[in-house]
């Protein structure tokens, strides 16, 4: 987890954000953030070097169904970086990156390998997690959006499990919550409600990080 003071709008406001595989997450908190551990890391290290003091400039979503934040600082005397937060798969991961797009640290390193997709560390050009074939959650005006639907609503099992892995931007729990609000049952399976019923639950849905 790391704490960020962020002082705007004549108010402190604390910013949380957490690369925990069950629990990740970026909120505001009432309370103030405390120093919980007990040895700096050099990602640490870093962020306190060029993020203490700063300005953050920017926070953008690079894309709108993916959970990656960009939060951009500029510090009067190390210059402009990119906290990268990318709160995706089994393995969330805090990125600090150049103004050239290169890795100054970052919570889990991915060292070359067979089984990894990116190569990340300290040096290397980032690169962002690789686009996921899913259809987007709400009608983004493709003619057969609604064909594309119903043969993922045609896939077997229970519905919220079958969106969270055809439906771009659906946790677990927004999956479950689309599946209540169509079928009236978390746990339905897509034959429980009709198409419309399915997209107007993912048009109420909030799709947060």
């Amino acid at each position: 987890s790391l704490g960020l003071e962020v002082y705007a709008g004549g108010e402190r406001r604390q910013l949380l954000l957490v690369a925990a595989p069950d629990a990740s997450r970026v909120l505001l908190v009432e309370h103030k953030l405390r120093r919980g551990v007990e040895g700096d890391t050099p990602l640490l290290l870093l962020l306190r070097k060029y993020l203490r003091d700063g300005v953050l400039t920017a926070v953008t979503q690079p894309d709108p169904y993916e959970r990656v934040l960009h939060l951009a600082f500029a510090h009067k005397e190390h210059g402009p970086t990119t906290l990268v937060v990318e709160l995706i798969g089994r393995r969330p991961n805090l990125l600090l990156l150049r103004p050239d797009g290169r890795i100054l640290e970052c919570l889990h390193r991915h060292p070359a390998g067979e089984k990894v997709e990116r190569v990340l560390l300290p040096g290397r050009l980032y690169t962002p997690p690789p686009p996921q074939a899913k259809l987007p959650p709400l009608d983004d005006g493709q003619l057969d959006y609604y064909e594309q639907l119903a043969a993922v609503l045609a896939a077997p099992g229970p519905i919220a499990r079958v969106l969270v892995a055809k439906i771009a931007g659906l946790s677990p729990t927004a999956a479950r919550e689309v599946a209540w609000r169509a079928a009236g049952d978390a746990e339905a399976p897509a034959s429980a409600a009709n198409v419309l019923a399915y997209a107007a639950a993912l048009g109420l849905t909030r799709f947060a990080l």
